[in-house]
C-alpha cells in the first residue's frame, strides 16, 4: 500500500513540474545564446547553427532551431522551425513582449522552403517560405544579416 502511496504522489508531483512548465517562458539574451539559439540583434550568434540547419534541410535530414530575436525594449521574440525531413513546422511566438499590442500569442504555420535575398541595403534578409497559412507569394522573416 505505501510503494502505491509513493508512487501516485511522485506522479502528482512529476505532472504539477511539467504541467506548470511554460514552453514560451522568456529568457536572457545570454541564456539564448548559451542553449545554441540563433540570436540576431547587433549582430547574429550561432550562425553555424543556422548553416547546418540549412544543410539539412538541402538533404531531407530532421532538424530543429530557435532563432531568438529582441525588442528595443529586450523581450525575446522566438522562430522554431522544425523539420522533419518534409516540411518546415514554423512557430511565432511574441507572447513575451510587453508592448505586443492585440497582436501578442503563438502562431503555427507549415511551411517549405528558406530562402535569402539580399535588400536594397545590401543586408541579406532570411525568410521562410511555402507556407499553408499564407498566400504563396508571401514569406515570413527571420532575420537579417548585415554584410561584413
Amino acid at each position: 500500500m505505501n510503494k502505491i502511496i509513493i508512487l501516485l504522489v511522485s506522479l502528482s508531483l512529476l505532472a504539477g513540474v511539467f504541467g506548470c512548465s511554460n514552453s514560451s517562458q522568456s529568457y536572457s539574451f545570454q541564456e539564448a545564446i548559451d542553449k545554441g539559439d540563433v540570436v540576431y540583434l547587433n549582430k547574429i550568434y550561432n550562425l553555424d547553427k543556422f548553416e547546418r540547419f540549412i544543410t539539412n534541410l538541402r538533404s531531407k535530414k530532421a532538424d530543429t532551431i530557435r532563432i531568438t530575436g529582441y525588442t528595443d525594449e529586450g523581450d525575446p521574440i522566438y522562430k522554431d522551425l522544425r523539420f522533419d525531413g518534409k516540411t518546415i513546422n514554423y512557430t511565432y511566438d511574441n507572447s513575451n513582449d510587453k508592448f505586443g499590442g492585440t497582436d501578442k500569442g503563438i502562431r503555427m504555420d507549415t511551411c517549405s522552403n528558406v530562402s535569402s535575398e539580399e535588400n536594397t541595403n545590401g543586408e541579406i534578409d532570411y525568410k521562410i517560405s511555402g507556407c499553408t497559412k499564407n498566400d504563396s507569394e508571401m514569406s515570413y522573416f527571420l532575420f537579417r544579416m548585415y554584410k561584413e
